[in-house]
């Protein structure tokens, strides 16, 4: 039996991986401040607490648990670059996320974030998270302030399409351990057997179709050349947030599908592109018609089972929140290959 507690929790992907494992486990809290990934996550899951806001919790009296994760927002440390660990990170919600492993001292850690992180302000926010955390770093000694967590870190950007699900998003995760004798390596990656098509309801409702009128608008652009096609390569960068798609008249060629400007229209056969939560607006063609992927396929792109956005339906959650919700998630398998290699740990020492 594993304890685990999240913050920033949003729909619980590390849950969900756990029990796609199979692993026996306990989960001791959660938190998000979204009070909607709240709803979702509590359809879907059993926390003994949930927390409204880290920056209001007595870290001393949260629980204690052998797995904490957190996919924290990256804020601007005010002092980055000074390289003063903790001092630096006053402030900001990363500081929060210290504390409770200061207090708590938790056996592992996974911790995710954009790729970005690792070069925002020259790499020095990076670098000053790290004095924060790291006794070695990668298996090399870390030299750091006296007030460092001591950890052994590691930290690797994934993509999520390399560990089974048709999706190209790229994320940093720092993992930690507390004791010196642990053995862990990045999961390998796997070939990708699973299209975009293979994501895809059978049947969906009339209203995530592009109406007529929009599509003949694209049509009727200067760059009415450019159609939407089916194709197999990868794509990127698709945006998911509100009801509406939109669409400018702005493409730009990425490999053989189309964007137009923030949006994307990919073929039915397209193996994968990144699920964003701030913007709506991508489309798959499905027989010479358009339609925008729905919740359920958001979802599923971040390996959720159907079971879950069934849940959050009958507790009524809109598509809007679902779409913002699927966008900022982690990714279930990513983070269940994670899971599995850390806890190789517990059978080798």
């Amino acid at each position: 039996m594993i304890s685990i507690g999240t913050d920033f929790s949003g729909i619980g992907s590390p849950e969900q991986a756990l029990i796609k494992l199979g692993v026996k486990h306990i989960s001791n809290f959660a938190c998000d401040y979204d009070k909607y990934a709240k709803q979702s996550y509590l359809a879907n899951y059993k926390p003994k607490i949930f927390y409204d806001d880290i920056t209001k919790r007595d870290h001393k009296q949260t629980p204690y648990v052998d797995l904490y994760v957190a996919g924290f927002p990256c804020q601007a440390f005010s002092m980055a670059g000074k390289r003063k660990g903790f001092q630096d990170t006053r402030g900001t919600l990363f500081f929060d996320l210290l504390q409770y492993l200061k207090e708590q001292r938790p056996k592992y850690f996974i911790l995710e974030n954009v790729k970005g992180l690792l070069s925002h302000d020259n790499g020095r926010t990076f670098g000053t998270i790290l004095d924060c955390l790291a006794k070695t770093v990668n298996k090399q000694y870390f030299l750091t302030p006296p007030e460092n967590l001591g950890y052994h870190v590691y930290y690797k950007v994934l993509n999520t399409k390399d560990y089974g699900v048709p999706q190209n998003r790229e994320r940093v995760f720092i993992v930690g351990f507390r004791d010196d004798k642990h053995k862990f390596k990045f999961p390998k990656k796997i070939p990708l057997k699973l299209k975009l098509k293979d994501m895809l309801q059978d049947n969906t409702d009339s209203k995530y179709y592009l109406s007529d009128k929009m599509i003949k608008g694209i049509e009727k652009s200067n760059f009415r050349e450019r159609q939407p096609i089916d194709i197999n390569g990868v794509c990127t960068t698709l945006k998911i947030g509100g009801d509406t798609p939109c669409f400018d008249v702005s493409p730009v060629k990425l490999g053989n599908s189309e964007r137009f400007g923030g949006s994307v229209i990919v073929g039915k056969s397209d193996s994968s592109f990144c699920l964003r939560a701030n913007n709506n607006g991508a489309g798959v063609k499905i027989q010479n018609k358009i339609r925008r992927l729905t919740p359920l396929e958001c979802l599923r792109l971040q390996g959720f089972p159907d079971s879950f956005y069934y849940k959050c339906k009958e507790d009524g959650l809109s598509d809007t929140q679902l779409y913002k919700q699927a966008g900022n998630s982690m990714t279930v398998d990513v983070m269940a290959y994670l899971i599995k290699e850390i806890l190789e740990n517990e059978k080798t020492h």
